[in-house]
């Protein structure tokens, strides 16, 4: 089936125009997408690394999971659901929510934090998606980028910055 993408202008307001995914958007205005980054009680974030057949950036570690908010999505929504597709995990709300937004230059970024523990092994890595899980230390993270391992996120060094005080605001919760 094809995926169906609502278009939005820098202020995330919606522009009351629709595309197919793959198209191009008209200049100044994006398509949502959802990151989302999974933080266990170590303080390690999990990530994955793209498979090699994807045909942007294969073979790069990134976030935990995302993708595209297909039309009539809410992010939170989307979250969830590339969430579950690509790794078979199930993000709590409860544990964590959308910490800012992030304008790309062709998409608008809903990045999310969740503070909970992923056991690597109940992981289930999506064919075609993802090729691999595993945890790194925000010093790992830094490594990767550095190496030009990392897919390259704008807004990856103030994430890494801020994750202190994020998640301590999930860790009073408990």
């Amino acid at each position: 089936m094809e995926e169906m993408l609502d278009l939005f202008d820098a202020q995330g307001n919606p522009a009351g125009i629709t595309i197919r995914r793959g198209e191009d958007a008209p200049a100044g205005l994006y398509w949502p997408v959802v990151d989302v980054w999974i933080i266990n009680s170590r303080g390690e974030i999990l990530i994955q690394k793209r498979d090699e057949s994807k045909p942007n950036w294969p073979g790069y570690w990134c976030e935990s999971a995302g993708g595209a908010v297909v039309s009539g999505e809410a992010p939170d929504t989307a979250a969830l659901r590339e969430t579950q597709e690509e790794i078979g995990f199930t993000v709590d709300f409860t544990r964590g929510s959308k910490v800012f937004e992030y304008l790309g230059e062709k998409s608008l970024k809903h990045v999310y934090l969740f503070c909970q523990d992923a056991e690597l092994s109940a992981l289930t890595c999506q064919k075609g998606e993802v090729s691999d899980v595993r945890y790194a230390t925000p010093d790992e993270i830094r490594a990767l980028v550095r190496n030009g391992e990392m897919v390259p996120l704008g807004y990856i060094s103030q994430l890494l910055t801020m994750l202190p005080i994020l998640t301590s605001m999930y860790r009073k919760a408990d």
